[in-house]
């Protein structure tokens, strides 16, 4: 497992540094992804020849395990037939397919644990994969959410520092309020002025007529004669009495000899 874990931290190492470099995560995660399948298909072709490998070792170490036995069964045979130099040549066959055998079979056994390694490393490069796919989504909505977090401070940041862009803005407020302002001012001065001339032509009109009053009576006093002066002001002549409406006319006497004297 040692050899394994080496190679992934490694990859977690390059992982991590490419992470740190990258501009933008989400194409950054699209490519680790991809880097991470060509790695499992390489880590899928070396698993296959190790098991190819390991399969080549088992059959020479059985062909050698077999020629050992072979050998030994000729020795037996030389010595049965009473041929011992035979039988000690068969037996030095026998110890060199032997070894040979040993040295196969050692090396089986470590060819089997490093396709072990590889087939639990492929394994958890297989599973590594998926889980970054599913992650994937997850993290770019973080960096979305982060980038506009950063825009939000970046813009905050930006209107503190332009002091005239903000001036201008205190300059159009103050504007805006100066002129409420005085359109109230206006506005209570308008009004104002309409209650000082209503009150204004009702004082007038109240003192309109002691006034004329007053004046009239001394053009009286100055015009009239004395007998006048007393009179009362109305003008409108008392009635009749109603039995004198009947009452004939009677003319003047100095008419009356003045009519004698016509005929």
């Amino acid at each position: 497992m040692g050899i394994f874990n080496r190679f992934v931290n490694v990859l977690r190492a390059n992982a991590n540094a490419a992470l740190d470099q990258a501009e933008d995560p989400e194409l950054m995660l699209t490519q680790m992804i991809s880097d991470l399948e060509t790695q499992k298909r390489e880590a899928k072709q070396r698993m296959t020849e190790a098991l190819a490998l390991q399969k080549r070792f088992e059959r020479q170490t059985e062909q050698e395990e077999a020629e050992a036995q072979k050998w030994e069964d000729k020795a037996v045979l030389a010595v049965q037939k009473g041929k011992d130099d035979l039988a000690k040549d068969a037996l030095m066959r026998k110890k060199e397919h032997a070894r040979r055998s040993e040295e196969f079979r050692q090396q089986l056994a470590s060819h089997a644990r490093n396709s072990d390694l590889l087939r639990d490393g492929y394994q958890q490069l297989e599973d590594k994969i998926e889980e970054i796919k599913r992650k994937k989504s997850l993290l770019v909505a973080k960096q979305k959410q982060a980038e506009a977090q950063e825009q939000i401070y970046q813009t905050i940041e930006g209107l503190g520092d332009n002091v005239s862009a903000m001036e201008a803005i205190d300059r159009a407020e103050e504007k805006i309020e100066q002129m409420s302002a005085r359109a109230e001012a206006y506005q209570e001065l308008s009004l104002e002025d309409s209650r000082e001339s209503l009150d204004k032509k009702f004082k007038e009109l109240e003192h309109e007529s002691p006034d004329m009053d007053d004046e009239l009576m001394a053009l009286k006093q100055r015009a009239l004669p004395d007998a006048q002066k007393k009179l009362p002001e109305t003008t409108t002549a008392p009635e009749a009495p109603a039995e004198e409406e009947d009452k004939p006319i009677i003319p003047p006497v100095s008419n009356i000899g003045m009519f004698g004297k016509m005929k």
